[in-house]
């Protein structure tokens, strides 16, 4: 078992190397990006980059969840300035700040706990909303580089996020310090 393992790790590298070969020929400055993007707590989905007015980015990021009982829809958009790009042969980094806003509506139901004297078969649900409203500033980096000469790139990003939630007809401040991270594939 363990020499299959050692076996697939180095045909996976060896995969990985030839690809790696072929960033020489891969144009790393493509416009367009089509990705996955998240930020903690709640923000992530689809993201769509362009990156055609260098050194100023844009980003749109959005999900649109529905099923039966619940449903979770989020948009969200950033405009990123680069402070810093470097471009080697085999890859692609720059540095940037982004300014970032988002919106997310989520509608479900809630299970509450019984009281003791009632059974578990009525047990109570109440179908709740929450709307969040987000706004944020980060410092990010991003690295591009060519996996099968397609350009593949890698962000991560920490700023300082603000916003409002508001669960039924209650409504509170949020602040704090949020990560994102994100994988897009340029063409």
């Amino acid at each position: 078992m363990k020499r299959l393992t050692f076996y697939l790790c180095c045909l996976f590298f060896g995969i990985t190397l030839s690809f790696s070969v072929q960033a020489q020929e891969t144009n790393l400055t493509k416009n367009f990006g089509i990705g996955l993007q998240g930020a903690t707590p709640e923000f992530g989905g689809v993201s769509f980059r362009y990156t055609g007015f260098s050194p100023v980015y844009l980003q749109t990021v959005g999900r649109f969840i529905l099923s039966d009982e619940n449903s979770d829809h989020m948009l969200g958009a950033g405009i990123s300035y680069a402070i810093f790009e470097h471009q080697s042969r085999w890859n692609l980094s720059r540095l940037y700040f982004t300014l970032e806003g988002a919106w997310r509506y989520e509608r479900g139901l809630d299970y509450i706990s019984p009281k003791p004297e009632i059974t578990t078969q009525q047990e109570k649900t109440r179908e709740y909303t929450t709307t969040t409203l987000g706004g944020g500033i980060a410092f990010g980096g991003e690295l591009v580089f060519s996996l099968g000469g397609i350009p593949l790139g890698l962000n991560v990003e920490v700023g300082q996020g603000f916003g409002r939630e508001k669960i039924d007809s209650e409504s509170k401040g949020l602040a704090g310090v949020y990560v994102g991270m994100g994988i897009h594939a340029y063409f």
